[in-house]
């Protein structure tokens, strides 16, 4: 029982770490695209919102597919 706990809190955070990660590429890539343009810099909250979803969802999916072995260092 504790197991299959920490295995979904374990995917859990690994799938937001990961959603973050690219939410936060995405950031600098437009932030030094407007600095390159000359533009004024805005922040698109839903496109981070889709990004966010679609890594969150199919790295959580990912990982509940594989099973507590994936988190096994053999």
């Amino acid at each position: 029982m504790f197991q299959k706990l920490k295995f979904y809190l374990i995917s859990f955070v690994i799938s937001s770490m990961l959603g973050g990660i690219i939410i936060g590429a995405n950031f600098l890539v437009h932030n030094i695209y407007y600095l390159v343009v000359d533009k004024e810099f805005h922040f698109n909250m839903w496109s981070s919102i889709i990004i966010f979803s679609i890594v969150f969802i199919s790295s959580f999916s990912y990982m509940l597919k594989k099973g507590p072995d994936i988190l096994v260092n053999d």
